[in-house]
C-alpha cells in the first residue's frame, strides 16, 4: 500500500531467489516520462526458470493500467468512501477527472480490440460493444483538438485537427516524409493533403525519387513536419548554390591554365594550385568563414569572379577571350558565354514534380513530365502509371503514350488554379552561317522574355548552320510567340519543335 512495503517486498522476493544481474529496475525513483512507477527484478525461480516481478503499490498499479486519468477516478472513489464530509465537494471537482477516465479507458479499449482482432478502427466501432461504450459527442470536447488516427499494424497516433498524410509521415520518420509521395487510408488511396477523421487507418507511400516541394509547408498542420521541410529546403539551396559557385570558380581557373603571368608565383604552378595557396588571403578579403561560404557569395552573386581572380593573380593579369575577333564574331562568343552562364542559373533550380496536374480529379500526385514531348499547358495530355515513380505526363501524339499500356493510362488535364512554371522545350533552327546568326537569333528569343537554358551548335552543308535552343517556356501560348520571332529573323531558315 506504500513505497515502503514494496522496498521490503523487494528484499524478501531477492531473500528467497537469486536475482539475474543487470535484470532489476528502479522506476519508483526514477518514473518513466509518462508517470509510470514500479519495481522491476528478474529472478532465477524454480526449476533454473526465469521469472519477472513488478511490485507496486495499489495506485501506482492504476496509473499503470489507465494513466493519470485512471488514477484519479481511482482517487475520487476511494477519497468519497473514506471522507463524507468532503464527498460533497471533492466529487463536484473531480467530476471531470473521472469523465475523462472514461473516455480514456474507452480509447484505450478501442486500440486494444484494433491491435488484438486486427480489424480496421472502423468495424470495431461498428460492434455493438464498442457503440454501448462509446461517449455522446458532447462529452469528448476534450478530443476536440485532436484526430486519432492508426497504423496498419494498429498503432495509435494522435495528432492535430486538421493534419495531413505530411503530418502523419513526419510523425512516424523524417525520412518517411521526406520521400512521402502519398498514402492509403481505409485501403483507398488519398493525395498529400488529405486530413484525417477519427480512426483512419493511415499507409504512407514513399519513393525515394521524391523530395520536399515548398509547397508542401501549404498542407501541414504539425511544427515538426513544417521544420523538416524548411530545413531540407535550406539545406537544398545552399548544396545547389556551392555547386554553381564552384562551376563558376574552375571555369574562370580555366582559362589561366598553368600559363601564370604573376611575379608572385613559381613557374609551373597552376592556376588551381595557386588558387589553394591564397585561398586564405581571399577569404580575409571577403570577411568569409570558409570555401563554402565563398562558392555561395559567388553564385549569389554577392562576390564577382574577376574579383576573386584579381586577388589570386593580380589586378592586371585577367586574360582577354576577345582578341583578334571581328565585331559580329564577338558577338556570337558574347552571346554564348551568356547563355551558358544563364544556364547554370536555370539548371540549379529543382524542377517541381506536382505541376499545375489533375489526376483523375487528384491534386498534388507524384508527377513527371515526359523529356520526349515536354507538353506545357494549352496542350491536351494524358498520364501513364509508372512502376514506382508517379504518373509520367505526355502530350497526345507522343509516340511514348501510343506504345503504352491501355490500362495504364489515366485521364489527366491542366488545373487552371494553380501557377505553372517554365519546363524546357527544345527548338530546332536551321540558319545561313554567317557570323553574328547566334547573337540575333539569341536576341529574337530574349525579346520574347523567354530565357535559354542550354544551346548547341553545329555545321551543315551548304553553308547552314544547325542550333539547338533548350529554352524554357510555361505555356504553348508563350511557344506560338519564341516561334514567330524567330522565323522572322532574317537568315533563319526553319524552325521546329523537337
Amino acid at each position: 500500500t506504500d513505497v515502503a512495503q514494496c522496498y521490503l517486498a523487494l528484499g524478501i522476493v531477492h531473500s528467497h531467489w537469486i536475482p539475474v544481474q543487470g535484470r532489476f529496475k528502479d522506476y519508483i525513483a526514477s518514473p518513466k516520462p509518462n508517470g509510470y512507477q514500479s519495481l522491476h527484478t528478474t529472478v532465477i525461480g524454480p526449476e533454473g526458470k526465469r521469472i519477472e516481478v513488478q511490485i507496486r503499490t495499489r495506485t501506482m498499479h492504476h496509473v499503470a493500467e489507465g494513466g493519470i486519468a485512471a488514477h484519479w477516478q481511482y482517487k475520487q472513489q476511494s477519497s468519497s468512501s473514506s471522507s463524507s464530509m468532503n464527498s460533497k465537494t471533492f466529487h463536484k471537482s473531480g467530476k471531470g477527472m473521472v469523465e475523462d477516465a472514461k473516455h480514456f479507458t474507452w480509447l484505450r479499449q478501442l486500440v486494444d480490440s484494433v491491435q488484438q482482432q486486427s480489424k480496421s478502427p472502423q468495424k470495431v466501432l461498428n460492434t455493438s460493444s464498442s457503440l454501448a461504450a462509446l461517449p455522446r459527442q458532447e462529452d469528448l470536447v476534450m478530443f476536440a483538438s485532436e484526430v486519432f488516427c492508426f497504423s496498419p499494424q494498429g498503432q495509435l497516433f494522435a495528432l492535430p485537427q486538421g493534419s495531413s498524410v505530411l503530418d502523419f509521415a513526419y510523425r512516424v520518420h523524417s525520412d518517411l516524409g521526406n520521400h512521402c509521395v502519398g498514402a492509403k487510408v481505409n485501403g483507398k488511396m488519398v493525395p498529400l493533403k488529405y486530413t484525417f477523421q477519427n480512426g483512419d487507418t493511415v499507409e504512407i507511400i514513399q519513393n525515394s525519387n521524391q523530395n520536399p516541394q515548398r509547397e508542401w509547408l501549404d498542407f501541414c498542420r504539425t511544427s515538426k513536419a513544417k521544420s523538416r521541410i524548411k530545413s531540407w529546403l535550406t539545406a537544398q539551396q545552399r548544396d545547389e548554390s556551392i555547386a554553381l559557385g564552384k562551376n563558376l570558380l574552375e571555369k574562370e581557373l580555366k582559362k589561366y591554365g598553368s600559363s601564370i603571368s604573376s611575379p608572385s608565383c613559381l613557374e609551373g604552378t597552376t592556376a588551381k594550385e595557386l588558387y589553394r595557396e591564397k585561398l586564405d588571403r581571399v577569404l580575409s578579403t571577403f570577411r568569409l568563414r570558409d570555401e563554402q561560404h565563398l562558392l555561395a557569395a559567388l553564385a549569389y552573386g554577392q562576390i564577382s569572379v574577376g574579383n576573386v581572380m584579381d586577388e589570386i593573380f593580380g589586378k592586371n593579369s585577367r586574360i582577354s577571350d576577345h582578341a583578334g575577333l571581328s565585331r559580329d564574331e564577338m558577338g556570337d562568343k558574347l552571346a554564348l558565354q551568356t547563355i551558358q552562364e544563364k544556364s547554370q542559373a536555370v539548371t540549379a533550380k529543382p524542377s517541381p514534380k506536382t505541376d499545375g496536374i489533375v489526376v483523375g480529379g487528384e491534386r498534388n500526385m507524384l508527377i513527371n513530365f515526359c523529356g520526349n514531348c515536354s507538353p506545357l499547358l494549352g496542350e491536351e495530355v494524358k498520364g501513364v502509371i509508372t512502376r514506382g515513380r508517379g504518373i509520367k505526363i505526355h502530350r497526345l501524339g507522343c509516340s511514348y503514350l501510343q506504345s503504352s499500356d491501355e490500362e495504364r493510362i489515366v485521364h489527366a488535364s491542366w488545373d487552371a488554379a494553380a501557377k505553372t512554371r517554365p519546363r524546357s522545350v527544345q527548338l530546332e533552327v536551321i540558319f545561313e552561317d554567317a557570323p553574328g546568326m547566334l547573337a540575333s537569333m539569341s536576341g529574337a528569343i530574349a525579346s520574347a522574355g523567354v530565357n535559354i537554358a542550354n544551346v548547341v551548335l553545329k555545321k551543315l552543308s551548304g553553308g547552314r548552320g544547325l542550333a539547338r535552343f533548350n529554352v524554357m517556356l510555361p505555356s504553348v501560348d508563350e511557344l506560338n510567340k519564341v516561334l514567330r520571332q524567330l522565323q522572322q529573323e532574317p537568315g533563319v531558315l526553319s524552325v521546329t519543335r523537337r
